[in-house]
Parts: C-alpha cells; sequence; structure tokens
C-alpha cells in the first residue's frame, strides 16, 4: 500500500489571522448596529424616550437604565428598603414619568408587569431574547458580510 503525501505551504496565514483579529471589531459593531435595529420593534414603547436614549458602543446596545431594566425583567420593582414601587410624576406637558428615590435599590417582585403593545404590537419583557431568536441568522449574514468588507 502507497503512501500520499501532501506539503502544506503556510505561507501568509499569519498575516490572515491578523487580518481576521483586527476585523473582529468592526464586525461587532456591525452586528451590534443591525441587532439593535432589528430589536427596537420588541422594545415597549409608551413615549419613545427609551428607543431615542438607546446607544450602540462598540459591540454592545445600551439602553439606559434603571428604566431599562425596569421593563427588561418585566416584574414589578420595588424599593429594597420601603417596598414601594415608583412615584409617578407628571410633568408641564402631561408626559408621565416613573422614579425611584435617590439610591435605591431595586428588586423583582412575582408580579408582572403589563406592557402595553399599542404602539408596537411586538413589544414584551426580555426583548433582545425575543429579537434574536427571529432575527439570529440575519446577524450571522451581517457579521460574514462584514468581515469579508474588512479583509
Amino acid at each position: 500500500m502507497g503512501f500520499v503525501r501532501f506539503d502544506v505551504h503556510t505561507d501568509g496565514i499569519t498575516a490572515l489571522k491578523g487580518k481576521l483579529a483586527a476585523s473582529q471589531e468592526p464586525a461587532a459593531h456591525a452586528v451590534a448596529v443591525q441587532a439593535s435595529k432589528d430589536t427596537e420593534p420588541y422594545v415597549p414603547m409608551r413615549t419613545g424616550s427609551l428607543t431615542a436614549r438607546t446607544q450602540v458602543e462598540g459591540s454592545r446596545i445600551i439602553y439606559p437604565g434603571p428604566y431599562a431594566r425596569y421593563l427588561y425583567m418585566g416584574k414589578v420593582m420595588v424599593d429594597s428598603q420601603t417596598g414601594k414601587g415608583p412615584m409617578k410624576i407628571v410633568d408641564q406637558n402631561g408626559d408621565e414619568f416613573i422614579r425611584f428615590r435617590k439610591g435605591a435599590t431595586l428588586v423583582a417582585t412575582s408580579r408582572n408587569l403589563n406592557i402595553s403593545t399599542a404602539s408596537h404590537p411586538k413589544a414584551q419583557a426580555r426583548w433582545f431574547e425575543a429579537s434574536k431568536a427571529e432575527n439570529l441568522e440575519k446577524w450571522k449574514k451581517t457579521a460574514k458580510e462584514a468581515l469579508l468588507r474588512e479583509l
């Protein structure tokens, strides 16, 4: 029985590794931007403030807390010291805001939030997971395209 031998020349592999490493950050940012856009319909929206203040920094999507955390958990949150929920504040324009006392640490109760779907039919708690379930393949394609564009 004979043997077949192959010589594998790896010239350029080191350069390719470096190029791939350098391409990861822009690709991750491209995926984060796309994920943010695709997730927006799942984010609860009454006034649009949360969506307007959402930022993409590098590979992170940042929803400003503590309001975002309150909505994301989907549970009624209370002040750990007082056991009370947020204060409802109405400004001069008639817009309603919720506020906890300064420095409050929040804990979730077992009660679910009532998230309105009037303006966003897909709005729900844990919105990123819902979006990921629907858009993961699209995000993989975005990552692949971004990596190839960077190479």
